[in-house]
């Protein structure tokens, strides 16, 4: 079924005429997040494997639609999935993507698995794809915006990112037979570190690991509102504010506009703020571990999928 051929691709399992193949993939730090939490409370992380699973068909089902919703021709160093097959068909592939994490997520179902903790799982999986979406609109209506807040921003964030994050450590506290305080610290934990996370691929976005090879930034001629910017236009001056905005209201943008943006980002502080909030929403990560009991083996097994999820991170 070409469908199935669709999602294998974006996978990157297969190439685009669903060839087994070896591609460069992504770290799958959701899922390792929803084990090392299930790790941490004591459980087995192989009960929590449909789990992460489902969390990870979530995480590319926003993905397949993002790139549609952006009109990013590449992700993970290949063609898109719509780039390939048209908008339409990505669509399809997403909505398929999403249903199979529902049913992957079923399989938790089991001798050792009561019915009502399959409910709680189910719900915490819906609730975070919902979140995810508000997010995506959010994000979509602030493009032509040049008036986007920090706050509004953190927000947006805190959804887009924040939330399946959450999702996936609360999963796996869940089928570890945590207790609910647990369960719900180990929530905030991920959330946290998910508002780390997209805070720090704004940065890279902005200012690339590899600047000398990294081409203008596709987000932000996507005219995405990067932090940094979202910061830069809070703080600037009516000069600055008019320089951006003679950017944001331009049709199309081109690689001296990125230059534009970058340097008033710069100069108002923007990186300086962001590497902070980064640092703080780990340090937040690493309390909400601690709040939930976490210590010893267990506090460095959450520690160390935190130091994971951060160095892994590249723009999306």
């Amino acid at each position: 079924m070409p469908l199935y051929k669709m999602m294998s691709y974006h996978m990157g399992w297969t190439d685009r005429s669903g060839n087994p193949a070896l591609f460069r993939l992504p770290a799958r730090t959701h899922g390792v997040a929803c084990l090392a939490a299930c790790a941490a409370c004591g459980g087995d992380p192989e009960r929590a494997v449909p789990a992460a699973a489902a969390v990870e068909l979530v995480e590319n089902f926003s993905q397949i639609h993002d790139d549609v919703q952006a009109g990013r021709p590449q992700r993970d160093g290949r063609d898109a999935v719509w780039w390939v097959w048209g908008p339409a068909q990505a669509i399809n592939a997403g909505d398929g993507m999403h249903a199979l994490a529902r049913l992957v997520m079923l399989q938790i179902q089991g001798a050792d698995t009561p019915a009502e903790t399959t409910y709680k799982a189910v719900h915490m999986l819906d609730h975070a794809s919902l979140e995810v979406c508000e997010s995506r609109f959010e994000d979509l209506e602030a493009q032509e915006r040049i008036d986007l807040s920090v706050d509004a921003y953190m927000k947006t964030t805190s959804s887009k990112t924040g939330a399946l994050y959450e999702c996936a450590m609360k999963l796996g506290a869940l089928l570890a037979s945590a207790e609910e305080s647990t369960v719900e610290a180990l929530g905030r934990c991920g959330r946290n570190a998910g508002i780390a996370l997209q805070i720090r691929r704004d940065l890279l976005e902005l200012w690339p690991a590899d600047a000398a090879s990294a081409g203008p930034s596709a987000a932000v001629l996507n005219k995405t509102k990067l932090l940094p910017i979202v910061y830069a236009v809070q703080e600037a001056n009516i000069n600055d504010k008019r320089r951006l905005g003679d950017v944001y209201f331009k049709r199309v943008l081109d690689g001296g506009d990125v230059e534009t943006v970058r340097g008033i980002a710069e100069r108002l502080g923007g990186r300086r703020y962001c590497q902070d909030l980064v640092r703080e929403y780990t340090a937040k990560a690493e309390r909400a571990a601690a709040d939930a009991g976490m210590t010893g083996d267990s506090l460095e097994t959450v520690k160390q999928s935190l130091r994971f999820l951060l160095e892994s991170s590249n723009p999306a």
